[in-house]
């Protein structure tokens, strides 16, 4: 498999694409944004018309985009993705979506003769960029051996963990926990703040104690300045992530109130228009 689709070519698409090409990869990419395919086209990518042209050219398809009902639309529309590629071909669905649309996707594949595969990320644009992102993988286990090389060229570490749906499982987990800790670094430390302890001296009480976390680690900068228009991870895609994690949890029969609680303190921040701001910006909107 030498030959690559890549739908999406953002933030994330962006250091995907330049990973497999600097592995050698053919990479024949599609963006709706003109600037963001050119960028692409720079590294060395072909670019292409439509999804649908994109996936003609390929062996295996990845996508990186923004949400449940694009990715469907993308994938299972009449001139889509599904539709384009030869039988046996592979589909990486590297967006976040929910584990039911992941399944839903994964029979409509089947149905095509496409083996699919959910593959959210963790690691943010850098990780992309320097090819060491955390990917959390859904589906056969039978083909791994084969899509394996395509993953390790764009990430570090790589956990299949299940039946279809599992990796978005993992990663609503995952990000429902970063949503939790970003919003209680913002109480803990506007509290200290006001209480007369600064937030670098606190934050390095904690980074020193039992509440280190990675989240202080990445978003720090932008915790502690209140750099918010430094975006490592914007709000809006923070926001829903944690209401796809909600619903989920929903679905499972599992109350969750702690979810609900962090999904009303981001809503608030989209509500005082923070949405297109880093993910940490949540922490202006408490207290």
């Amino acid at each position: 498999m030498k030959n690559i689709g890549v739908i999406g070519c953002g933030a994330m698409g962006k250091g995907i694409v330049k990973n497999l090409i600097k592995n050698g990869y053919k990479v024949y990419a599609y963006d709706p944004s003109q600037d963001a395919l050119a960028k692409c086209e720079a590294l060395g990518a072909i670019p292409q018309p439509s999804p649908f042209e994109a996936a003609t050219q390929a062996d295996l398809v990845i996508s990186s985009l923004p949400g449940p009902s694009i990715v469907k639309d993308v994938m299972m529309g009449g001139s889509g993705v599904f539709s384009a590629l030869k039988p046996h071909s592979f589909v990486l669905d590297m967006s976040t979506v929910d584990p039911k649309t992941a399944q839903e996707l994964n029979q409509a594949a089947k149905a095509n003769a496409i083996h699919f595969y959910d593959c959210p990320l963790s690691g943010g644009p850098k990780g992309a960029d320097a090819g060491t992102l955390t990917i959390m993988v859904g589906g056969d286990d039978k083909f791994l051996p084969d899509i394996r090389p395509v993953l390790e060229s764009v990430g570090k570490d790589i956990f299949l963990l299940g039946p279809s749906g599992s990796g978005q499982v993992a990663k609503l987990c995952h990000n429902m926990l970063v949503a939790l800790t970003t919003a209680g670094l913002g109480e803990v430390l506007a509290v200290g703040e006001k209480a007369g302890v600064s937030r670098s001296q606190l934050a390095e009480v904690i980074q020193s104690g039992s509440a280190h976390n990675r989240v202080l680690t990445v978003f720090g900068e932008n915790i502690l300045q209140h750099t918010y228009g430094n975006v490592l991870f914007s709000l809006e895609h923070m926001n829903k992530d944690i209401h796809l994690y909600k619903e989920t949890a929903e679905f499972y029969s599992e109350d969750s109130p702690l979810g609900q609680l962090v999904c009303d303190i981001y809503e608030k921040a989209m509500e005082q228009g923070k949405g297109k701001l880093d993910s940490s910006a949540v922490c202006g909107s408490i207290l």
